[in-house]
């Protein structure tokens, strides 16, 4: 396995400011635009899992859910998350109107294309799993996943339970000994969350407190707190990511 299990909270929520950090200072704004996702296109809703279940006995108090929202809100949020500023325009009219698009994210347009054509059952099929990533029952609805948009496109529906990739986070996950997600996305998000529970363990931090590594609007003051707090994913993500 990796090294999560060996971090301190300390380590984890340095790193994540950081991230944080750099983030708000960056062109794209993620830190923002990720606040502005939680609050508009998520529910906050009750841990139903029974009292075997891993989550339910380290404390939890509920798992974000994505809202019924139309194609074109999760889209509008997707190219606000995940792509340049320039190109957003152009990935919306590729994926909406077919508009011939051959830019650096053009590797987006056709997993959002079938998650367009698709939408109605994928959507009550995401809202069907109500659990999170640090549940016992691991999400069985994700497609496959060999590129870097698609693992995001599946992390936006799932945003408690699968986490994304870029090029720079693949190559830190690697190397702190997880699987590559472009050969296998599905065992680097199971390792991921299976050490996150180890590092629970040894540091004794509940859901709870898992979800406040990741601090955003301690670095931001203007961004809203969630009522949940982070999303999981978050928190695991932003171990390796470091926007440029």
């Amino acid at each position: 396995m990796g090294d999560i299990r060996r971090w301190t909270p300390e380590k984890i929520r340095q790193v994540i400011r950081e991230s944080n950090k750099q983030s708000a200072n960056g062109s794209q704004k993620y830190v923002e635009w990720e606040n502005s996702a939680i609050l508009t296109d998520y529910e906050f809703i009750p841990c139903l899992c029974d009292e075997s279940c891993w989550c339910r006995r380290h404390s939890c108090s509920g798992h974000y859910r994505i809202k019924e929202i139309t194609f074109d809100q999760f889209l509008e949020t997707y190219t606000k998350l995940w792509i340049p500023p320039n190109a957003r325009e152009n990935i919306n009219n590729a994926v909406r109107f077919g508009a011939p698009f051959k830019g650096r994210q053009r590797n987006a347009v056709k997993p959002l294309q079938r998650l367009k054509d698709n939408w109605s059952d994928i959507l009550t099929r995401v809202r069907g799993y109500n659990k999170c990533g640090l549940c016992d029952s691991p999400f069985s609805v994700v497609g496959d996943v060999t590129n870097l948009y698609q693992g995001k496109m599946w992390s936006q529906l799932l945003y408690d339970s699968v986490v994304p990739f870029d090029t720079k986070s693949q190559a830190r996950i690697k190397r702190a000994g997880y699987t590559d997600p472009t050969k296998d996305f599905r065992a680097m998000n199971n390792e991921l969350f299976n050490d996150l529970k180890k590092f629970s363990e040894a540091s004794g931090m509940e859901v709870d407190g898992i979800r406040n590594l990741d601090s955003p609007w301690d670095v931001v003051t203007h961004l809203e707190r969630p009522c949940g707090g982070q999303p999981l994913s978050r928190v695991l993500d932003k171990m390796f990511y470091a926007p440029q």
